[in-house]
């Protein structure tokens, strides 16, 4: 494996298993993760990297907002609940997608309810 870095703002690339291709570090490493609890109805932050805060929107749905925007609004969510029912976690619509946040929507047998949550983020940062 070989660790290339380019001027005084690096661009990393690392080699594959094979050696036939290389990755960009920058490009494969997630730009913001959280996991939250809920308390009273009110998002509380257990560990985040890159989310400044949450707005409560509503039950079962909040806004994590970001420390430093993304570059575009064309990034990508990923997300999760830990509750023990039957869930469905969702990532807002193309209107609550914005460089400086997202909405992340969760239900439990249809009915949108407020639990522990966690979601990542991967795409290029401003």
């Amino acid at each position: 494996t070989q660790i290339i870095g380019e001027g005084l703002v690096s661009t990393f690339a690392i080699g594959s298993e094979g050696g036939a291709v290389t990755t960009s570090v920058q490009q494969g490493v997630s730009k913001a993760w959280f996991r939250t609890f809920f308390s009273s109805g009110t998002p509380t932050s257990r560990d985040s990297f890159n989310i400044a805060s949450y707005v409560d929107v509503g039950t079962g749905e909040i806004d994590p907002t970001f420390t430093n925007a993304m570059n575009n609004d064309d990034y990508v969510c990923a997300g999760n609940c830990h509750s023990g029912n039957d869930v469905n976690v969702l990532i807002g619509n193309e209107a609550s997608i914005l460089t400086t946040k997202f909405r992340y929507v969760n239900y439990d047998n249809g009915t949108k309810t407020d639990t522990a949550l966690g979601g990542i983020v991967a795409g290029d940062l401003a």
